[in-house]
């Protein structure tokens, strides 16, 4: 499956923000409903080829373990078969199934080398 969604995670998150919407006009919102500071990047127009993302700090992600990190997030129709194939095949889990509200859930996951994805199982009652 292809990636459907990037995180960022950076150490400061206003300068961040500023930074990529003026270098590339990208367009970010807060994300309602998250514990922590957290925004969506739309990183062009919805008929524009290529995925959005979303940008969050640190200080805030567990997966960052204190540095900056991109992840890309993989489309699964369940997370919880997914991340018993990770754990399978020598990979772990590193953040578990949580809610995303309105879209559906999320894990963080590590192959066995340590690279961090993500997968995400849409919600079907989501619009």
């Amino acid at each position: 499956m292809k990636p459907t969604y990037f995180d960022f995670t950076v150490n400061d998150l206003d300068q961040a923000k500023s930074f990529f919407e003026h270098v590339f006009d990208w367009r970010l919102e807060r994300f309602p409903g998250m514990p922590y500071d957290y925004y969506r990047i739309q990183a062009g127009a919805e008929n524009e080829p290529g995925i959005d993302g979303g940008i969050g700090a640190i200080a805030d992600t567990p997966t960052a373990e204190g540095r900056p990190l991109t992840q890309v997030t993989i489309p699964v129709p369940s997370v919880d078969d997914c991340v018993a194939r990770v754990e399978e095949a020598g990979g772990k889990v590193i953040e578990p199934k949580m809610p995303i509200p309105g879209i559906g859930w999320f894990a963080a996951c590590a192959e066995p080398g340590g690279l961090l994805f993500g997968v995400m199982e849409a919600d079907p009652e989501a619009k």
